[in-house]
């Protein structure tokens, strides 16, 4: 009841012919209550709509987290099924509420379909930018922990999230990317497997035996009990233009149980024991983009 009517009603109530004021009012107030029970029915469907659409939603979320869980799938592809839900469920209910109280259905859906066509336009690069992401934590290319390379971008996958995609660089400083990069551009994960190839350069001089350095470090190399034997270490040489040769040492480790950087250490402290001449390079975590890691 409006402030108005309420000075309506007392106005009337002092001016009452009725010899019974009491029962006047209470007329007058039943008149009232009867007059607002179309709207009143109205709010109070609504509410039921809204109350009811939550709590569906509500079990709908609960029921598909925990078919989710127990099929193990990612934590981010959980996390993202879970919030499109909560959205889903948030416009039923609003849909719904608004359609009990007397609004065109239609109506409301084409409003909601005008609005969201001039968001979309409003919004295209991060609307892009989200659905790449869903189409990434649903096919998952990488996942979070693993190594990757996207152009000129390197290092491990810290997070993955609906717009961007947080990756820890090898110096340290996180570089976030827009998931549209990743999408359209070309993925190399060097964690998808767990054997990785290592390789260290050897510079043989011009008269030296180079069949003697071999020998000497397939020796070293098999005598490290990390490097895998399947598949088996080579060697590869290959001649420079000044008369000598490099000899690049080609070793495979499994990346999850070996530091690969102590293994490299440990097989260029032995070659030079050997007397060979191992060439500097980059630690193996450095150069993912190469075909041949190099330590």
């Amino acid at each position: 009841m409006t402030s108005a009517s309420t000075l309506k009603l007392a106005t009337d109530f002092q001016n009452c012919p009725d010899p019974d004021p009491l029962h006047w009012l209470c007329g007058a107030i039943n008149d009232k209550v009867a007059n607002a029970g179309p709207a009143v029915s109205r709010i109070v469907g609504a509410l039921v709509v809204l109350v009811a659409v939550v709590v569906a939603g509500r079990v709908v979320r609960w029921l598909v987290d925990r078919t989710l869980e127990e099929t193990s799938a990612d934590r981010q592809v959980r996390n993202l099924v879970h919030n499109l839900l909560s959205v889903a469920t948030i416009a039923v209910a609003i849909l719904g509420a608004l359609s009990a109280v007397g609004l065109s259905f239609s109506v409301l859906v084409t409003s909601f379909g005008l609005t969201g066509l001039a968001v979309g336009l409003a919004l295209q690069d991060l609307l892009r930018n989200v659905l790449a992401g869903i189409f990434l934590l649903v096919e998952r290319p990488f996942r979070i922990g693993d190594v990757i390379t996207v152009g000129d971008l390197s290092g491990t996958v810290e997070t993955i999230e609906l717009r961007t995609t947080g990756i820890r660089t090898v110096d340290g400083r996180l570089a976030v990317m827009p998931n549209l990069n990743a999408f359209n551009g070309t993925v190399i994960n060097s964690s998808a497997y767990p054997m990785r190839r290592y390789t260290v350069t050897v510079w043989v001089p011009q008269g030296h035996d180079l069949e003697a350095v071999m020998r000497a470090a397939g020796a070293e190399m098999a005598n490290i009990a990390e490097i895998a034997t399947e598949p088996a270490p080579r060697l590869v040489p290959k001649l420079d233009i000044d008369g000598g040769v490099t000899l690049q040492l080609w070793y495979w480790l499994d990346y999850r149980s070996v530091d690969d950087n102590a293994v490299a250490a440990e097989l260029v402290r032995r070659l030079y024991a050997a007397g060979g001449q191992p060439e500097a390079a980059d630690p193996a975590i450095t150069r993912p983009s190469r075909s041949d890691i190099s330590t």
